[in-house]
């Protein structure tokens, strides 16, 4: 696992970016953004969940269980935006954000 931490972190620095620059273009006027918003706030959490868990380097069974719930709830947002009102570059953003999620849990995985 140690050889990917490096890896890893890019993926999640990058992650918590584009999350909370998402978060900070969407407007909270209507109830689907705000859902949205709440999705993208507990996947920043989460992400940063994973990143203390492999920078304080704690046991793999808690790493995989931070990407699990990171990974779940990036697949709610993502679920969400694409049957939702959302334009399509938050559609693609939040996309984007999923993919980095599996990538980031899928380096750490080994």
């Amino acid at each position: 696992m140690t050889a990917k931490v490096p890896a890893s972190g890019k993926v999640l620095k990058d992650l918590a970016e584009l999350l909370q620059a998402v978060r900070k273009s969407l407007p909270s006027a209507k109830p689907w953004q705000r859902q949205l918003r709440a999705y993208l706030s507990e996947s920043d959490r989460w992400a940063q969940v994973l990143h203390m868990a492999v920078a304080l380097e704690r046991d793999p069974v808690q790493v995989a269980e931070a990407a699990a719930m990171l990974r779940m709830q990036l697949r709610a947002a993502n679920n969400y935006v694409a049957m939702g009102r959302a334009d399509m570059g938050t559609k693609a953003a939040v996309l984007l954000a999923f993919e980095l999620g599996n990538k980031a849990a899928d380096l750490l995985a080994g």
